[in-house]
């Protein structure tokens, strides 16, 4: 009998001091690429992108995390193949919407986690699309929503996979059919540094 109570006890202590780490775990810094898929736009092909993003863990319990923070997804050259253009044309995006994070179990082995935000797209063009006249770039207000999955392969380090949409006022280019607003869905994978 008393074997077994050293045993809980010792096993109390290591749940203990296993559990103290996560705890002091308030900052995440994120890195990670995929694809853009821009989605009610006529005309315009995929784009790779890449995301990197900070949190901060402002408030926690048992099995329910919010976090502040601050998603940054670049895209690269997004085809464009509408008529009227006489050369390649293509045009990037840049989209930071700072906002609120909740993570499901933060502690477990998966954490599944949604977010929400606002903030500024900022979309570029290339020669191509400037020969149609109109700007070269534009800035826009963006709300962003989306979610995710965390899966613990260290202490401090984490494989995530997401989804966000990033719904967006128009281009701002001379064509008619950028100038409404769009959904921007980008799709990443890649890892979590927690410190």
């Amino acid at each position: 009998m008393r074997k077994i109570r050293q045993t809980m006890v010792l096993m109390c202590l290591l749940t203990l001091l296993l559990a103290v780490p996560a705890l002091a775990q308030k900052i995440e810094l994120a890195v990670g690429a995929g694809g853009y898929f821009p989605v009610n736009l006529t005309g315009v092909g995929n784009a790779a992108a890449i995301e990197g993003s900070v949190a901060y863990r402002v408030a926690s319990v048992p099995l329910l995390s919010a976090y502040v923070e601050v998603p940054v997804v670049g895209t690269l050259n997004s085809s464009v193949t509408t008529l009227g253009l006489t050369s390649s044309a293509s045009y990037s995006a840049l989209f930071v919407a700072p906002g609120l994070r909740v993570k499901f179990a933060p502690g477990f082995f998966v954490s599944p986690w949604f977010a929400a935000g606002g903030g500024l797209a900022h979309f570029s063009a290339n020669s191509g699309l400037r020969q149609l006249g109109g700007s070269d770039s534009t800035n826009t207000n963006v709300f962003d929503y989306g979610g995710g999955l965390d899966i613990k392969i260290a202490p401090y380090l984490s494989v995530r996979g997401e989804v966000r949409d990033f719904y967006s006022g128009g281009l701002g280019f001379s064509l008619a059919t950028f100038n409404q607003r769009q959904h921007n869905i980008v799709t990443t994978g890649g890892l979590v540094f927690r410190f």
